[in-house]
């Protein structure tokens, strides 16, 4: 049996199960307030609204922290760096690598 064929059957399987377990499930879902849409100033309803709110700050300032990485790499593409005998010559204090004091 190849891999493709025990894969497909296995994946097949799964799908058979969990739509045989969904169809059989008479009990009716388990969830909270929010999730029927009843938190109409509920003390779980004003927590989840301050947890969402907190969600979407963290995630604008994850973004925006990639997004400033990449102007710097925007920036330091086009302003790179001079060489290192550049800024060798540029300075007398230090000799340059190679020579004795």
């Amino acid at each position: 049996m190849t891999f493709m064929k025990a894969l497909s059957s296995r994946t097949a399987a799964l799908l058979a199960l969990a739509t045989f377990l969904v169809l059989n499930s008479s009990a009716p879902a388990r969830a909270c307030a929010a999730c029927y849409g009843d938190t109409s100033g509920s003390q779980q309803g004003i927590a989840a609204t301050w947890g969402i709110f907190a969600m979407v700050i963290i995630m604008f300032v994850m973004l925006g922290a990639v997004a400033a990485f990449g102007f710097y790499l925007r920036y330091r593409a086009m302003h790179p760096l001079p060489d290192y005998d550049e800024l060798l010559s540029e300075t007398n204090a230090q000799p340059k690598p190679g020579t004795s004091l």
